[in-house]
């Protein structure tokens, strides 16, 4: 029986939202193994003098639990 867990996270980039989830998954793959799939859950973005300082992304990451 494989079991999956979900962690949630916000990935942010100056950039772009795209950007934004993959710097998630890349800190996400630091810390945990066997990430299977990804889902963006939401964008957002921060603003300063009319502009786009930064994008965040909220995601939910899974991967499947060692035994």
């Amino acid at each position: 029986m494989t079991i999956v867990k979900i962690v949630e996270l916000i990935g942010t980039s100056p950039t772009s939202w795209e950007e934004a989830a993959t710097n998630a998954v890349n800190e996400a793959a630091k810390t945990v193994k066997n990430i299977k799939g990804l889902h963006v859950k939401r964008c957002t973005a921060k603003i300063m003098n009319n502009k786009i300082i930064e994008y965040r992304t909220n995601v939910k990451i899974s991967f499947t639990v060692e035994r």
